[in-house]
């Protein structure tokens, strides 16, 4: 569901995530996080009721299907955000004005950099917000595993996203730009090898005072998708409607 997000993303705007963030992505962040959720243990005690055995019950889809609406609703209020921007409007990609033939550069703008960040941050909170277990296992900061391997993701990825230029943020074609365009805006010569962009502009370097706001929205999306999880899917608003609306169970005659 997220991927397909991604895809309407970059065949609405002509863009693409770069290759690195790709493998992030797949084989970083889904991997790890769906390596140590399975790490939860048990609860010490048994639950009062059974856990739901509906993939597609109200209990499921009201899960996944609150999270899915809160990220797609912030992805594209994150657009309107940019279009906001001054350092943005005419500074916007025209798939026209790059070489279509390098489509692993495809990411070198605006539009895929806000992409990046606010995705990312999303999958990252994806494996979080499912290791709650609510009555059936333990704790979720008892899963030390997957504290681990999410607090390191998500400090890496807040340094790409807040820090200057520099050799990691431009491995990822995030927050960087060409060698000549980026000693054009003070931040000097990088030491490491960068490819040419593929952009007239040279460089998708967000401004700092804009980096924190991006960070901050990133965050509210991640309390937001939380907060759904634990007040609504497993929490008092749950227990109310459980208490009034209980469902219908198949009786069996012995």
């Amino acid at each position: 569901i997220m991927s397909g997000m991604l895809k309407m993303a970059t065949f609405y705007f002509a863009i693409s995530l770069t290759e690195n963030l790709w493998m992030l992505i797949d084989g970083a962040i889904s991997t790890g996080l769906m390596l140590t959720i399975s790490m939860s243990g048990p609860a010490e005690r048994l639950a009062p009721h059974r856990p739901t055995s509906r993939i597609l019950g109200p209990q499921m889809l009201a899960s996944v299907g609150g999270i899915v609406l809160m990220n797609w609703l912030f992805s594209a209020l994150s657009y309107v955000w940019l279009f906001q921007q001054d350092w943005f409007r005419c500074n916007e990609h025209s798939a026209a004005e790059g070489d279509a033939t390098k489509w692993w550069l495809q990411g070198d703008n605006y539009e895929s950099s806000i992409m990046s960040f606010v995705c990312t941050f999303q999958f990252i909170n994806n494996g979080f917000v499912v290791n709650y277990g609510y009555l059936y296992r333990a704790r979720w900061y008892k899963n030390y595993a997957l504290l681990v391997v999410w607090g390191f993701l998500m400090a890496f990825v807040s340094y790409m996203l807040l820090a200057d230029p520099n050799r990691v943020g431009c491995a990822f074609r995030l927050n960087c730009g060409t060698a000549s365009t980026l000693e054009k805006l003070g931040y000097g010569t990088p030491t490491w090898k960068v490819e040419p962009y593929n952009s007239p502009l040279g460089h998708n370097v967000i401004p700092k005072q804009s980096r924190y706001e991006l960070w901050g929205y990133c965050l509210g999306n991640m309390a937001a998708t939380n907060l759904w999880q634990v007040f609504v899917i497993n929490g008092p608003v749950r227990n109310l409607l459980r208490k009034r609306k209980p469902l219908r169970r198949l009786k069996v005659k012995l």
